[in-house]
């Protein structure tokens, strides 16, 4: 039957409005919680901040496979405003949502957050919390966060780098205070005829600021040079950006400082993919390690393009103190991440498997030892369980071993649909698909905030936190397609008597 059409005039009544976008959250959350209700296990990513109201919010994210799909979906669960900002508060935040929409917190794998101390604190963090309920649970600190605190760690730890700091901040606050001077530096810039790009803030809170206003810095050099030149008797602050920039030893610096945060831009990039699973993430930040390693830290150095042409245009050049910011760099993110982070789930490495074949007992160990970890979560817990999973992982590790060989499975997400498909390892792939639950970054919740702060603006403070919380959910949910607007006007038409105007 055709859906009844109705005057225009008839429903702009604002508590109309309010009803539809009720009606249409109602829908979207009561497909997704009864798709996560359903699932086998779930992780929950978590974050907090606080709103334009200076409330502090809790937003939730939960990562499943749905039953009758291979593929796993990160999806937007809800904001929650908090009471305190102790873990005990977020806590019981957690626990009231899940008693709310009747969801088993035993199916809980993995709890994914930023690292603050109130969330994964040892002995009294939320993780820490969670545990007591949750003997199974694994807690993991957001790889796009470690990556950013090992780059400031780096940078701290090597005096060039304040010193470049200060006149990054020292060029964008004289241009983006100055309307004259950004309109004679880009008349400067045509009159060279280089192109010029907005010099770009250094933000703590954002993770690719120093890739992007080291970029600008370095695309606006040759304009900037001739900009401070010319203003260097007149203006002091023109002086100290001229000394600084026919300085070779900042100008190598800066150059190679691009190249390298280039490469840890690409990395956090790829970090924040939706859907990263733990072994996927701890692979792709090693291997930006070695590679960046053996560019700049091995016998002979590979510099890119732009640091040779500085190195061939001058006699002396001090490359010490950059190559020392890459060693730094290096160093922290080796702490972060440890090449035995992933303990007994190494046992599922593709590197680790392509090695396996050598050692007819190698990884039986781990295996048990998660078979007994994850016994609860089983479809037939019992005393055999760990004997066929340990069979099967005999068989599993030369089958990838040889499809790996013909390409067939390149990466750890390859592996785990492969299992789920086959029918030859029904209780390993039990095991594989909690570890594809498993999500390495908690980016999605930034995301969220962001969407958040995008809704709830100066204009529109006193939003409730339903509200907020229901267009936040429509808004995310009309990113995977259409939403079933049929459903939606029967969920309306039924949820109370209503005169139809047709």
């Amino acid at each position: 039957a055709a859906t009844p059409t109705f005057s225009r005039s008839s429903w702009r009544s604002k508590n109309y409005a309010f009803e539809f976008v009720e009606c249409i959250n109602s829908v979207v959350q009561t497909e997704m919680i009864s798709s996560i209700r359903n699932a086998r296990v779930h992780t929950l990513i978590v974050d907090e901040s606080t709103d334009i109201s200076v409330h502090k919010m809790l937003v939730l994210y939960i990562k499943f496979r749905e039953q009758t799909d291979f593929s796993y979906k990160t999806v937007f669960a809800g904001i929650i405003q908090l009471s305190g900002c102790t873990a005990e508060n977020i806590l019981d935040a957690i626990t009231k949502f899940y008693a709310d929409h009747a969801l088993d917190m035993n199916k809980m794998v993995m709890f994914t957050s930023d690292g603050a101390s109130v969330m994964l604190g040892r002995h009294k963090g939320v993780a820490a919390l969670l545990k007591r309920q949750v003997p199974h649970l694994t807690e993991q600190h957001c790889v796009a966060h470690r990556e950013d605190l090992g780059i400031d760690d780096a940078w701290k730890d090597v005096p060039i780098m304040k010193e470049v700091e200060t006149l990054l901040r020292t060029v964008y606050s004289m241009f983006c205070r100055s309307s004259v001077k950004k309109a004679k530096f880009t008349e400067m810039a045509e009159v060279l005829e280089v192109d010029s790009l907005s010099f770009r803030p250094l933000n703590e809170v954002r993770w690719l600021s120093r890739y992007q206003a080291v970029h600008a810095f370095l695309r606006n050099f040759s304009a900037l040079t001739e900009y401070c030149a010319k203003d260097a008797d007149s203006d002091p602050i023109a002086k100290y950006c001229h000394r600084k920039l026919t300085d070779t030893k900042y100008k190598f610096a800066i150059t190679v400082l691009a190249e390298v945060l280039e490469e840890l831009a690409q990395l956090c990039t790829c970090l924040q993919r939706s859907n990263l699973t733990v072994m996927d993430g701890h692979c792709i930040a090693r291997a930006k390690i070695q590679k960046l390693r053996a560019q700049y830290l091995g016998e002979r150095v590979h510099w890119g393009k732009r640091a040779l042409a500085v190195l061939e245009s001058e006699s002396a050049v001090n490359t010490r103190d950059i190559l020392l910011f890459v060693h730094k760099v290096c160093e922290h993110l080796d702490a972060r991440f440890p090449e035995n982070e992933l303990k007994e789930w190494a046992a599922f490495e593709p590197d680790t498997l392509d090695h396996a074949v050598g050692e007819f007992d190698h990884g039986l160990n781990d295996v048990t030892s998660l078979a007994k970890k994850f016994e609860a979560l089983m479809h037939e817990a019992d005393d055999s369980v760990p004997g066929r999973i340990c069979q099967q992982y005999n068989e599993f590790k030369f089958m990838v071993n040889e499809k790996r060989k013909i390409g067939l499975l390149r990466s750890f997400s390859e592996i785990v649909t492969w299992s789920l498909k086959s029918e030859h390892f029904p209780d390993l792939a039990q095991l594989l698909d909690i570890c594809g639950t498993f999500q390495a970054s908690s980016a999605d919740c930034e995301r969220g905030f962001s969407l958040m702060n995008a809704i709830k603006t100066k204009s529109r403070n006193r939003l409730e936190v339903f509200h907020l919380d229901q267009l936040m959910r429509i808004k995310l949910r009309q990113k995977e397609g259409p939403i079933d607007l049929d459903k939606v006007y029967n969920h309306w038409k039924g949820d109370k008597d209503r005169r139809e105007k047709i």
